[in-house]
């Protein structure tokens, strides 16, 4: 089993109900995450700025759509909200899912809105997708501009509430504010190493060791953007090299896979953005036997595929 610590099904799923189609997870997903092994994952909404004109109002009909799915897959979908029920989850043999927002442009400027998000079952945030937005600033952003002063007080909210807060999306200026006023354990969901793909949207080393001592965690992205530049290294070697580097400098207790699956979120006319060998959620399997190949024990892939992610959640929601 695995647990993917990102995933943007929800995206997929508001598409899919502006079509008309319901019951999605069961119709659509629940074969593809058996064949791959996948027993849960973060599912977030996430709200592409540069896109719409009302970006509220888009994250409004997607929290909507997202509870009318959960409804339908109630018999196999288990919301994790306390760290009790991932335990329930796979005693109920559902998927255990995380309710999860990438990036607060959809609230404005309304911090209680923070409050709000956490009684809907939310528990994991990222203060910003790739824009600038009332709290925080990311990759596509003034590289200057890191948290606001209404951000800052976001962020106390967002420790005292128990929610999982994200920083895969912030800009450096972003990720090193949010180091200096959080109090609690923060993670990148989905996030490899800079030194081995250049790309701004991967960590640095010292943003590797930064979440190492406050004692987070990182999943490992299996976009192909972020794995290589080199045409001959994208493929789930060189993804799993970028997890023994990090792995070294942090340990093996702190990281797991946030796979970004393009499935969720491409359109037919976007670019191809699956990695060889784990080109989608049905092959997640691969990665098992990657590591087995690598010598890893069985201990050492159950911590890595899902039970570090489990400790990590506790370590933050304390409950």
């Amino acid at each position: 089993m695995f647990f993917d610590m990102h995933a943007d099904v929800w995206t997929d799923n508001h598409r899919e109900y502006i079509k008309g189609n319901k019951d999605i997870i069961r119709k659509k997903y629940k074969n593809r995450f058996i064949k791959g092994g996948l027993s849960g994952g973060i599912f977030v909404i996430y709200i592409d700025v540069f896109k719409t004109s009302d970006p509220e109002e888009l994250f409004f009909q997607n929290l909507c759509s997202m509870s009318e799915e959960l409804y339908y897959s109630k018999d196999i979908v288990h919301i994790i909200k306390n760290t009790e029920d991932f335990e329930k989850a796979q005693t109920l043999n559902k998927f255990g899912i995380i309710l999860g927002i990438e990036g607060l442009p959809g609230i404005g400027s309304n911090l209680d809105y923070l409050y709000l998000l956490e009684r809907l079952g939310v528990r994991h945030i990222g203060m910003t997708w790739n824009e600038q937005n009332a709290f925080a600033t990311g990759q596509r952003g003034d590289e200057n501009r890191g948290l606001t002063n209404l951000g800052i007080k976001a962020v106390e909210i967002i420790e005292n509430l128990g929610i999982l807060l994200d920083v895969s999306h912030a800009n450096d200026k972003t990720f090193w504010d949010i180091a200096k006023y959080s109090k609690k354990p923060f993670f990148a969901s989905h996030s490899n190493s800079r030194t081995l793909c250049s790309s701004m949207r991967n960590l640095n080393d010292e943003q590797i060791l930064c979440i190492g001592e406050r004692n987070g965690m990182i999943g490992l992205n299996s976009y192909h953007g972020f794995v290589s530049k080199n045409e001959n290294e994208k493929n789930l070697d060189m993804l799993l090299n970028h997890m023994e580097y990090i792995a070294e400098k942090i340990g093996l207790d702190k990281v797991g896979f946030g796979f970004d699956f393009a499935e969720y979120y491409n359109t037919p006319d976007d670019e191809d953005e699956g990695l060889n060998g784990i080109y989608d959620v049905t092959q997640i399997k691969n990665v098992k036997s990657a590591l087995e190949k690598r010598g890893y024990s069985k201990e050492e892939i159950e911590n890595i595929a899902y039970k570090n992610f489990f400790s990590f959640f506790k370590r933050v929601r304390g409950k």
